[in-house]
């Protein structure tokens, strides 16, 4: 039996000590549209879904788990300190529960990883976070999932004001030397949903601002200038938490249910344009690997969804995504309950075609001035037929994007962008690679026809996976190929 330290965050404070790795701190861009970091650096927010990572894996697994992210050009990895799947109840894998009887952070003295008496809960999860800074990797921390708040089950643990400030100073104050942090709270619930929710959220982001402040004052009013936070569910947290100063960008999910899913499109367009605009991203898109509505029957989800769904989110406004994968956000392993028909262990899933394609978004990106980029729809000169109406398009001052998501022609305007001379590329999204087209007079307009799937499919042309994207150079600008990243 280890000896406890219960902590009561209101009477004894943990001050945690732990050396962290300083990574630069995320901030809003001057427009309101983007991060960036401490040097005014943009940051394209690619994450990946690991819910369950703090509760499910050991130390050596959640090793190989972030090096293979980072490996493949994740910046951001998901994860919820109180998990979703009975994460109060079921100790982690090394036997460890997060909370004591009454609810409190459940901690024992010492972190040693070779004494199981000293090595805690909270001990993993800092050691995980440690190891994600090591990596140059930032954690988007959930500090519970949103049914401990909200529930729906009949779960909740922070039912009053103060206990959630509480829990919020805890995990703000022991955590503070922690550059590498990304806030999130929430989890699917909607605030809303509980007369008290909202208010319940807002006490915990107050709370972990003051934790990072070292300063214990539940006033309704903290520094928020030290924490960079969002809310995740659904729905976009502009609904709720616009004008709150908690909120530095905003979050949302196109979900599970559709393929072909326009709110993709449309929560990232509104919240582009919105009044004193915040940043804005799509934090759970449809998995790869998931079943369509969450029904075996109608098959999973496809690297196809998986890439619409990016480009779509990014080329209507969002300044990020979030990648996920069916058995690795639950991290399946031998012997658990599969949720939703989950087919394969989360190692064998780590190398889904998915996971390695919304990182040529990523260097597509990174290959042009990414805080110049804006939804530019006026570059499409028609918008009537209905496979147009998908296609996205976006630009900076001298380049411009347009996603083509089932290979039709599309008839773009020149004199949108800058320059007297285009450079017109054809990006593939599958693998990465460009092809130049050629060069165009920057006047009038012009037809551009997608290529074959591959060079054995030439003749499959459009369809559901013939996706394309269009890039537009002033030649001027001396880019180099899409996907080179800009040194």
């Amino acid at each position: 039996m280890k000896n406890l330290i219960i902590l009561i965050v209101f009477s004894s404070i943990f001050i945690h000590t732990t050396s962290a790795k300083c990574l630069p701190r995320l901030q809003v861009s001057r427009d309101g549209h983007h991060l960036v970091d401490e040097q005014g650096k943009a940051f394209f927010y690619l994450a990946d879904t690991g819910w369950e990572l703090f509760h499910k894996l050991n130390r050596e697994q959640a090793l190989q788990y972030l090096k293979d992210r980072k490996q493949k050009g994740f910046n951001v990895i998901q994860a919820v300190m109180l998990s979703e799947n009975d994460g109060i109840n079921s100790p982690n894998a090394y036997g460890d529960l997060p909370l004591t009887l009454d609810n409190l952070p459940l901690n024992t003295e010492g972190s040693n990883t070779e004494d199981e008496h000293a090595y805690d809960y909270w001990d993993h999860v800092d050691y995980i976070i440690q190891k994600a800074a090591e990596l140059e990797v930032y954690m988007g921390a959930l500090p519970c999932w949103g049914e401990y708040v909200v529930p729906r089950e009949g779960n909740a643990i922070f039912n009053k004001i103060e206990e959630a400030y509480q829990f919020g100073y805890y995990v703000g104050n022991r955590y503070k030397k922690f550059t590498n942090i990304i806030w999130i709270l929430g989890g699917d619930r909607h605030p809303d949903e509980r007369k008290e929710g909202i208010d319940l959220w807002r006490a915990m982001a107050e709370g972990i601002a003051d934790g990072t402040n070292g300063t214990y004052l539940q006033d309704g009013i903290a520094d928020y200038t030290t924490t960079l936070m969002t809310h995740h569910a659904s729905v976009s947290s502009s609904k709720w938490f616009h004008n709150d100063a908690w909120i530095d960008f905003h979050m949302w999910g196109s979900y599970h249910a559709l393929i072909n899913n326009i709110e993709s499109i449309e929560k990232a367009t509104f919240d582009w344009n919105l009044p004193n605009p915040k940043p804005t991203i799509n934090g759970e898109p449809a998995y790869e690997k998931h079943p369509l509505n969450w029904m075996p029957e109608n098959g999973c989800f496809s690297p196809y969804d998986v890439r619409q769904a990016a480009y779509w989110s990014v080329f209507s406004g969002a300044c990020g995504y979030t990648y996920g994968c069916h058995p690795v956000w639950q991290f399946y392993r031998e012997g658990d309950k599969p949720i939703s028909n989950v087919q394969q262990f989360w190692y064998q899933a780590l190398n889904a075609p998915g996971a390695t394609q919304v990182t040529f978004l990523k260097k597509l990106i990174d290959s042009r001035p990414f805080l110049q980029i804006k939804p530019d729809q006026d570059l499409l000169a028609e918008k009537s037929n209905d496979f147009i109406s998908y296609v996205r398009a976006t630009s900076g001052e001298n380049y411009a994007f347009v996603y083509i998501p089932f290979g039709y022609p599309v008839k773009v305007n020149f004199g949108k962008i800058s320059g007297k001379m285009i450079r017109a590329w054809w990006y593939n999204p599958r693998d990465g690679q460009a092809r130049l087209i050629g060069e165009y007079k920057n006047t009038g307009s012009s037809v551009f026809d997608p290529p074959g799937l591959s060079e054995e499919l030439s003749w499959l042309k459009t369809g559901s996976g013939c996706d394309w994207v269009l890039v537009l150079d002033d030649v001027a600008a001396n880019y180099s190929q899409p996907g080179k990243i800009i040194e």
